[in-house]
């Protein structure tokens, strides 16, 4: 029975989207915060994983009320591709579309940072496949290996 790992998770926050932005919360109207963008990343975030692990043909019992996303036994390795996304869709928001701002260009570099990091984060799941919170396929980071001339 799935345990709501994914749901549960915390992956962004004020203070770790801040980490790569130091005046980001400053941006924010008095009455606002960043919390429904963090929350709009999470969703874009969960629905790209769960594409990506039905292409790998991981599958649950919906009808028993298991989650897929939950499979994913580690999923605060995507805690810095979900704060790249975020600060992409802050940054596309205050752009207004107009791209050729700097906030449209921040949207624009983040999001590449995001789609680099998302790809590495694939690479280091640990999937739990069953759904007994013991860890079934582990996955260990491999560091890419760059040769010199």
């Amino acid at each position: 029975m799935s345990t709501n790992v994914w749901l549960n998770s915390t992956l962004s926050t004020l203070a770790s989207i801040e980490r790569w932005e130091s005046d980001i919360n400053v941006l924010s109207d008095a009455d606002s915060n960043w919390n429904g963008k963090i929350d709009a990343a999470k969703e874009l975030l969960g629905d790209q994983l769960e594409f990506y692990l039905k292409r790998q043909r991981i599958e649950v019992d919906v009808e028993e009320g298991e989650i897929l996303l939950d499979v994913i036994a580690n999923p605060t390795t995507f805690s810095v591709s979900s704060d790249y996304l975020t600060l992409a869709i802050i940054y596309e928001d205050l752009s207004r579309g107009d791209y050729e701002t700097l906030y449209g260009q921040k949207s624009k570099i983040y999001w590449g940072k995001y789609n680099l990091k998302f790809q590495q984060d694939l690479e280091t799941i640990n999937y739990d496949t069953n759904l007994d919170n013991t860890v079934d396929i582990y996955t260990p980071y491999v560091r890419p290996v760059h040769l010199i001339r």
